[in-house]
């Protein structure tokens, strides 16, 4: 299982992408469903400074996390956390993508869905977006701090129930530090790192089912696969684990191009060519490769270590 400083770590994410949904709901709630447009395009602006303090927050929790984990593994730098706050997971500003629960509610207007089922649509997807993006804020920090530790070599996902099949399949694996975590919409799950002196305990997907509830398991696996995996079946074998999971960095190498004019700090987005995305830590972990040193000074110049 993983350590109970994983856990409660993963516990306290959780906790906070929910709370910071909540809040942008809230404000979405509020809506004058008789100017829609015009009323998102005043409120947006708030609800990406409540989203932007949800991922500063859950970017600040990975150096005293790391730092209460691993008493021997010293950073070269600390994270900065205002250099993952106010940025989509892909490297997009904030508040565009904010703007999508508002074409989703339009979109489902002119579909001939009620005004009640529009909104509600768009209710929907915005706490699928706070919640993702203050997790993969999160996440984000976590790899920087890791890649901070030379001591870091790798990294195990930590799944903790409820969770669905396509993390449970994933549970226990380790990765290198430039593979990018697959995760899903509104997933939850985090990082536990892996040294020299320091190997968390490997949890096996089918101890994770065999530690589930038989409802717990209908619910994940649906009724023919529970069937399936307890007739014996792998349970990699009976869930489709690719299906719905991406990275948070779906650009490719062309992104370091657009990025070459941005300030060390990483807070001038103004200053990219308009729509450039920013060059993320998950993608600049992919270009460095297994080279610590160059995903340091990558790192380090993008404004994601001081």
């Amino acid at each position: 299982m993983p350590s109970q400083v994983a856990q409660d770590h993963q516990v306290r994410r959780e906790r906070l992408a929910a709370s910071t949904s909540r809040l942008a709901v809230r404000l979405w709630r509020e809506i004058d469903v008789d100017n829609l447009a015009a009323d998102w395009e005043r409120r947006v602006h708030r609800v990406a400074a409540l989203v932007a303090a949800g991922q500063l927050e859950a970017a600040r929790q990975a150096d005293a996390y790391l730092a209460q984990l691993l008493v021997d593994a010293e950073p070269v730098g600390r994270v900065s956390p205002e250099a993952l706050a106010g940025v989509a997971s892909d490297g997009r500003d904030l508040t565009d993508l904010l703007m999508y629960p508002l074409w989703a509610c339009l979109r489902a207007l002119t579909k001939g869905a009620s005004v009640l089922a529009a909104v509600a649509s768009g209710s929907a997807l915005l706490d699928l977006l706070a919640r993702t993006m203050v997790a993969d804020a999160g996440r984000a920090a976590d790899l920087v701090a890791m890649a901070a530790r030379p001591a870091i070599t790798s990294y195990v996902r930590v799944v903790e129930l409820p969770a669905c099949a396509r993390c449970i399949v994933l549970a226990g694996r380790e990765y290198g530090l430039s593979t990018g975590f697959q995760r899903h919409p509104r997933c939850d799950c985090t990082m536990e790192p892996v040294t020299r002196n320091y190997k968390p305990d490997i949890v096996d997907p089918q101890d994770v089912f065999d530690s589930m509830t038989p409802a717990q398991r209908r619910r994940v696996f649906g009724e023919a696969g529970t069937k399936a995996i307890e007739a014996g079946a792998d349970v990699a074998q009976v869930v489709n684990a690719r299906r719905g999971m991406t990275t948070a960095t779906r650009y490719g190498r062309n992104v370091r191009a657009t990025t070459e004019g941005q300030t060390r700090r990483g807070l001038t987005r103004n200053r990219r060519p308009r729509g450039a995305p920013r060059l993320m830590p998950e993608e600049i972990m992919r270009i460095a490769g297994g080279n610590r040193e160059e995903a340091i000074r990558l790192l380090t110049r993008h404004g994601y270590i001081v």
